[in-house]
């Protein structure tokens, strides 16, 4: 091998020193290195399994969020829905007891109509009679003597009494 240029001892040397600098980078910088990239490796699939267990808590969390829009929307619903009833049937009641007192008071309007247009009859009957009496004394006065005027007012007054309306 000399002839070629090569010296053993060199090349044994450069064997020794290859070896040794690949027992080297095996045990310090390899073994690390590979070890270093498996726990990032175990670290991405860590994060993985992190992330995605989060978004299964976000999802859960959005639905169980939406569940409880929906209840809360429903029990609104409910509420707005009795609510609705209740001022339906608050009106009914209202519209009923403003029918009872104005038919009251119509009936209270007609029985004071009924009443003041009695009285009117009675005091026109009065008025119409005093008007009469009189009208019938000055006749009798200018006609007929004292004693027979007395006897026909005797009986006028008698007829009235009868008829129940009294003479002031």
């Amino acid at each position: 091998m000399e002839g070629l240029g090569i010296d053993n001892k060199l090349l044994i040397a450069q064997i020794i020193n290859f070896v040794l600098f690949f027992l080297v980078f095996k045990k310090f910088i390899a073994k690390p290195f590979s070890q270093f990239l498996i726990d990032q490796k175990k670290k991405e699939e860590e994060k993985e399994i992190l992330l995605s267990e989060l978004r299964k808590k976000q999802e859960n969390f959005l639905k169980e969020k939406e569940k409880e829009m929906k209840r809360i929307r429903d029990e609104e619903k409910k509420m707005m829905n009795k609510l609705k009833e209740e001022m339906k049937q608050l009106r009914e009641k209202m519209l009923t007891e403003a029918k009872k007192e104005a038919e009251m008071i119509i009936n209270k309007a007609k029985i004071k109509i009924e009443s003041d247009r009695q009285k009117f009859n009675l005091e026109m009957k009065k008025k119409i009679i005093n008007l009469s009496l009189e009208i019938v004394k000055q006749i009798f006065s200018e006609t007929l003597d004292l004693n027979t005027q007395k006897e026909i007012n005797k009986k006028i007054i008698d007829q009235l009494k009868k008829s129940s309306f009294s003479v002031n």
